[in-house]
């Protein structure tokens, strides 16, 4: 399913960049919370959809929030509530058929 990532483009057409595919990459090698708040936000095509976003279209249960977080006194990130679920493989396969039959072009 790597291979797919370089279907995928940006909000503005671009082919995604390393950094992008990177964390897409970790996501689907592990999806996780961590590697889930690195890339929900990616958009992944011209319409500025985004990982989170197509999975909300595919699933209505999808949670409608993320990672709440806080500043410690020291300056440290906090999780205060993590996600409360995030995309199986299975899901996470079928999000991107989803986004890949909705982009224009494609």
């Amino acid at each position: 399913m790597i291979n797919v990532l370089d279907q995928f483009t940006d909000a503005l057409g671009a082919p995604l960049r390393d950094y992008s595919k990177g964390r897409l990459a970790a996501l689907l090698a592990d999806p996780r919370p961590a590697t889930w708040e690195d890339a929900h936000s990616v958009a992944l095509n011209a319409q500025g959809l985004t990982l989170w976003q197509a999975w909300i279209a595919l699933d209505e249960t999808a949670p409608r929030e993320g990672r709440h977080v806080t500043i410690d006194a020291w300056d440290r990130v906090v999780v205060v509530r993590e996600w409360a679920r995030v995309p199986t493989v299975p899901e996470l396969e079928g999000i991107v058929r989803f986004v890949l039959e909705h982009t224009p072009g494609q």
